[in-house]
């Protein structure tokens, strides 16, 4: 009889944790906090460094700068891992987020003069993002890429006819509408 007792006294013990335990929330992966929403650009830079601390013309810049007039902007990314940009879908492309939620790469974002003459893997460079946040309700992506210009246009930049390598770095900053 005692054995049962203390049998029972087990099983009800277990019944009454098991019962008081909390159910776990599963957070929302990086993946489910990006896609099927509605993005808008708050805030955007790119910034064009020269060598030997020259800096562009702002006509030049405004010329290379692939975030110029983007606020405001919205983009969505879709489940089947393509994006819109705009309600009119005026650009569309792939992503691509990292298993780790540390890389977010598209195809067909950059645009603008400063991919006429650049090759294939810079274009791919300027399209990979570092995510430094990524939540249900924010988005920062920024990106650092040296580009080479070509002799005869940094020659209407620099004044000097040879091949400049310059980095390009771009802030992009969205949050959920």
């Amino acid at each position: 009889m005692k054995k049962i007792n203390l049998f029972l006294i087990f099983i009800i013990s277990l019944t009454l944790f098991s019962a008081c335990e909390k159910e776990e929330e599963n957070e929302p992966t990086s993946e489910e906090n990006l896609i099927n929403k509605t993005w808008v650009i708050t805030d955007s830079n790119t910034e064009i460094v020269l060598p030997f601390g020259q800096t562009l013309p702002d006509d030049i810049q405004d010329d290379f700068d692939p975030t110029q007039e983007i606020e405001g902007q919205t983009i969505i990314f879709s489940e089947d891992g393509t994006f819109q940009v705009g309600t009119d879908a005026t650009q569309q492309g792939t992503w691509i987020l990292s298993e780790d939620a540390k890389t977010l790469t598209f195809t067909g974002l950059v645009d603008g003069d400063l991919i006429e003459f650049v090759d294939a893997q810079t274009l791919s460079d300027l399209q990979t993002f570092e995510v430094t946040t990524l939540t249900g309700e924010n988005l920062e992506i920024q990106n650092s890429t040296e580009v080479t210009i070509p002799a005869e246009i940094a020659e209407q930049i620099v004044g000097i006819a040879i091949p400049v390598t310059i980095t390009v770095q771009l802030n992009i900053t969205f949050d959920k509408q």
